[in-house]
């Protein structure tokens, strides 16, 4: 538990899954979440039993006095994007309008230079900022194999894949890379892990990845901010890495997201693929 974990948690909210699961978890161990839901990305449908604001992006100003209103001292940030803002056709508000040059300095950069600077702003302002496992650690993958059985060859890819992961990542590009027959065959880019096992499926389709099976590894970037952007893993990974014609999935135990466990753990099973936690590097090698 935090510092000030007893007290209101904002939840800044992009899309998917994950953020009405953070934010259940806050209200079941007795915090009052509100959330902030970003127009045209989080679905405020989805969250139940909670106070929801729907912010359109420029609307800084109100962002915030709204936490003060509500006597946030802390907030998590959470969620997918799926592209950054198009400052050209916002309409900031006042309290914007002096930020908007540093935003867009920071847009720039990758996406966890990104991250930190938003994260750098939200202190500035009194909301110290937590990571989405702080608030909601029984969403951590566990250590050890989940559901079904490596191979010998999918142990090779596994860490064929985990390097090309971290090497990518050390670039503050993204965070995850398939293996198969001992190869790289696709690594992540801005499009995410979706986008990535949709390629590898496309190019199995046309006959330019012949080796069967193979492994997705999922790695948190090596000196990337713990609190923001922890890889993730949910039910629709299971779904688009059987489509891709894979063998299982392999993330960074601890250091990733299961996007509702019994649900992920059962859509693994379905798809009769494995799903196995990572022993992480040393935390010196991650930052």
């Amino acid at each position: 538990m935090t510092e000030n974990g007893a007290g209101p948690l904002a939840i800044l909210a992009g899309g998917g899954a994950l953020p009405p699961l953070v934010a259940a978890s806050a209200a079941r161990s007795g915090r009052r979440p509100i959330v902030f839901a970003i127009a045209d990305e989080a679905d405020p449908a989805m969250f139940r039993a909670v106070t929801v604001h729907v912010l359109r992006w420029g609307e800084i100003g109100r962002l915030f006095r709204l936490t003060r209103e509500a006597g946030c001292r802390e907030a998590v940030l959470v969620g997918s994007i799926r592209k950054r803002p198009d400052f050209r056709s916002i309409r900031p508000d006042l309290g914007a309008v002096a930020l908007i040059p540093r935003i867009i300095a920071l847009m720039r950069n990758g996406d966890d230079s990104l991250l930190t600077g938003v994260a750098r702003i939200f202190e500035e302002r009194g909301l110290r900022v937590v990571g989405a496992l702080d608030v909601a650690p029984e969403l951590a993958l566990p250590q050890g194999m989940l559901t079904g059985r490596a191979t010998h060859g999918d142990w090779a890819d596994i860490e064929k894949a985990a390097e090309a992961a971290r090497r990518i990542g050390s670039l503050d590009v993204a965070q995850a890379a398939v293996a198969a027959g001992g190869r790289i065959i696709a690594v992540e880019d801005a499009g995410g892990t979706d986008s990535l096992l949709a390629r590898v499926a496309a190019l199995r389709a046309a006959g330019q990845i012949t080796e069967a099976g193979g492994v997705l590894v999922k790695c948190m970037k090596p000196h990337q901010d713990r609190r923001l952007d922890v890889p993730t893993i949910g039910p629709g990974t299971a779904e688009l890495a059987q489509a891709a014609g894979l063998s299982g999935v392999a993330a960074e135990a601890g250091h990733t997201i299961l996007a509702g466990r019994e649900e992920t753990v059962a859509a693994f099973r379905r798809a009769g693929l494995f799903l196995f936690g990572m022993e992480p590097p040393p935390k010196a090698a991650n930052g």
